[in-house]
């Protein structure tokens, strides 16, 4: 009986090792489902040859762009402000390495429209601007404020110009400090700054294809050309020269004047995308570049708005005999243009055909499911197609093993 119960047991495996099962199929003549089907599956069809295949591209392998870019800026600006309140701006011609702060940086430029200068600091003992007092018991010694470290003295505050106003504690720092109270409400540099233009120049490379490219097209040889270009997004659209205050015509059409007013006197952040999305085949070869613009900070912020910073030039002077470490404090606001590369490149590779071409194939069983659906569950003749497909088999639920093994311990 054990050997009876062996053999039983080593068919079975050996039927479920190597038989095979087949789907039944049933074929169902209705012109209805006919239809509904073909329809599904030229759906299908059409879906993954016309979008996935070829307007995604779906026969190409891809790689991202990768590259460098820096601007370098041209034009001049002028101010007048000898009878305004406030020193160190006076009257002077402004030119690229004046406003263009700092002169490389990668990714990135920056155009000073705005400032605030606090010439001739010295390092000494001066009042804070904020921190006013009546008496040394309103001031710590030792304590440190914004532009410096307290003495624990209550003196009168000497603006910049030399004007005595309040008193405040006195601090150890770069005096004089700087004085918020002359704060322009205006741009300096706004109106001469609309025609400062900056040359993009942008190299880039697809390392799987071993394909590079810049942004000055191959066709263009003429070395005067970029002299006299200015890029328009319909008129000159490979043009890498763009002239400032376009840019934010670019952005936002009859309301650029007041916002490149509000950017220049504030201080903004723009960003200008140079889009790569190329085709490496040789018959559809395409590879030129795209440029969009879009404001990055928040227009009207009620804490802290636009950009700006502090840099300082120091120098030495004699002074009594000796020579005196100085410096001249500027608060420069302005337009930060930051440059960013994006795209792909595509090349033609037989395994992202075939993969999406099997993706393809896969969802036509889509079409099967649906027509099963109806059939089965719609149509008057439903319960006849359900019989046809699926057949009832009545098995015992007793298993064999178990009741074979209690018959031999009967024995």
């Amino acid at each position: 009986v054990e050997m009876d119960n062996t053999g039983e047991v080593c068919s079975a495996l050996g039927h479920a090792i190597f038989d095979y099962d087949t789907l039944k199929v049933v074929h169902i003549r209705s012109k209805k489902v006919g239809m509904i089907n073909r329809l599904i599956q030229l759906v299908i069809i059409g879906y993954v040859i016309g979008y996935v295949i070829v307007y995604e591209r779906g026969y190409q392998d891809t790689a991202p762009v990768a590259g460098v870019a820096t601007a370098k800026l041209k034009g001049v600006a002028f101010t007048n402000e000898s009878s305004s309140p406030g020193p160190g701006v006076g009257t002077r011609i402004w030119d690229m390495a004046d406003y263009h702060i700092p002169p490389q940086e990668d990714g990135a430029f920056f155009v000073m429209t705005n400032m605030q200068i606090t010439p001739m600091q010295t390092m000494g003992l001066c009042g804070e601007e904020n921190a006013t007092c009546t008496s040394d018991a309103n001031c710590q010694e030792g304590e440190k404020l914004v532009n410096g470290i307290q003495t624990g003295r209550c003196v009168e505050f000497n603006n910049t110009m030399g004007e005595t106003s309040k008193t405040t504690c006195e601090i150890i720092s770069w005096c004089p400090v700087e004085d918020g109270s002359l704060k322009k409400s205006y741009s300096l540099l706004g109106n001469d700054a609309k025609n400062i233009t900056a040359y993009i120049k942008n190299s880039i490379e697809f390392r799987k294809f071993d394909y590079q490219a810049r942004n000055i097209l191959p066709e263009i040889d003429d070395p005067a050309y970029l002299k006299d270009c200015k890029f328009h997004p319909e008129f000159n659209a490979s043009c890498p020269v763009f002239r400032l205050h376009d840019i934010f015509i670019f952005m936002y059409g009859s309301r650029a004047e007041e916002q490149w007013q509000l950017a220049t006197s504030l201080g903004a952040v723009v960003g200008i995308d140079i889009s790569w999305n190329c085709d490496l085949d040789s018959l559809t070869f395409s590879c030129r570049p795209k440029y969009s613009f879009k404001r990055l900070d928040k227009i009207n912020a009620s804490v802290s708005p636009g950009y700006n910073f502090r840099f300082a030039q120091y120098f030495e002077r004699p002074v009594d005999g000796s020579y005196i470490r100085h410096r001249n404090l500027t608060k420069a606001s302005g337009i930060l243009f930051k440059i960013n590369l994006k795209g792909q490149a595509g090349k033609f590779s037989a395994v992202p055909l075939f993969v999406n071409l099997g993706s393809g194939l896969a969802l036509l069983s889509i079409a099967t499911l649906m027509c099963d659906f109806i059939t089965l569950n719609l149509l008057k003749r439903r319960e006849e197609y359900r019989d046809r497909k699926f057949e009832r088999a009545e098995v015992d639920d007793d298993l064999v093993l178990p009741l074979t093994l209690n018959e031999n311990k009967e024995d």
